[in-house]
């Protein structure tokens, strides 16, 4: 059981450090385009979050989900999220955050088809 917290750790701080090289990058890249973005428009972006305080909290909480992921493995039991909205809502960007630190050998993301007429459809009820 420590050595399974131990791989954990090491796995996660390994996947942390791989991916902050891009993380900086993708800054320094927004920060450009912001810039660019506030110079042409009449109206600025109001303040958002901390670009630091994102990923800080990001990892914290992709580190929750590598473990949820390794105690359902050992549990033997499965879990199912469904992410649904309209188009361009942001799904696929938010799909990736979530996945991009789980075992993909263990965690599959399927895109289903666009539901039928009846499946849009709220059921009838037959009460009379």
């Amino acid at each position: 059981m420590v050595n399974d917290a131990k791989a954990r750790a090491e796995r996660i701080n390994s996947e942390m450090l791989d991916s902050f090289d891009e993380e900086l990058e993708l800054e320094i890249d927004d920060d450009r385009l912001a810039r660019l973005l506030d110079d042409a428009s009449e109206h600025p972006e109001p303040g958002t979050l901390d670009r630091r305080i994102y990923f800080k909290e990001l990892f914290r909480l992709q580190g929750e989900l590598v473990k949820l992921q390794d105690w359902v493995q050992y549990k033997k039991l499965k879990v199912v999220v469904l992410f649904e909205g309209r188009d361009s809502a942001g799904k696929g960007g938010v799909i990736k955050r979530i996945t991009q630190r789980l075992n993909p050998r263990v965690c599959r993301v399927a895109a289903l088809p666009a539901p039928n007429e009846r499946e849009r459809t709220p059921g009838i009820s037959s009460a009379t």
